[in-house]
């Protein structure tokens, strides 16, 4: 594996899935709509919106409007069913990419 996708599955995935939570409940949805939507427990997702989960990717999406776009696209999808949960790893990737390109992240590390 990449160094870069090291720090993505490590860092960045969990923050991926805490914007996910936050903007569903910012939607209405509830912890237990979320949970079942992500494939995670209810437990999980209050880590995620206490963020005593997926803090440090956090602080890079948010220096990044295209990884936030791409974040809002994932939570449209999910939420209009033309895509499950499984179709996080290509949404990953496009973060990924965005953040690579933007110098938010590096080869063996990440800019901060």
């Amino acid at each position: 594996m990449k160094p870069h996708c090291v720090m993505m599955v490590k860092y960045v995935l969990p923050a991926l899935r805490a914007k996910v939570a936050l903007e569903l409940i910012d939607r209405g949805y509830r912890v237990k709509d979320v949970a079942d939507l992500l494939g995670l427990t209810q437990a999980a997702v209050s880590q995620y919106l206490k963020s005593k989960r997926g803090q440090r990717g956090l602080d890079i999406i948010k220096k990044s409007d295209g990884a936030k776009r791409i974040v809002r696209e994932l939570v449209d999808d999910l939420v209009a069913g033309r895509i499950t949960i499984e179709d996080e790893v290509d949404y990953l990737c496009r973060v990924c990419e965005i953040l690579r390109e933007e110098g938010l992240i590096e080869g063996e590390g990440y800019a901060v």
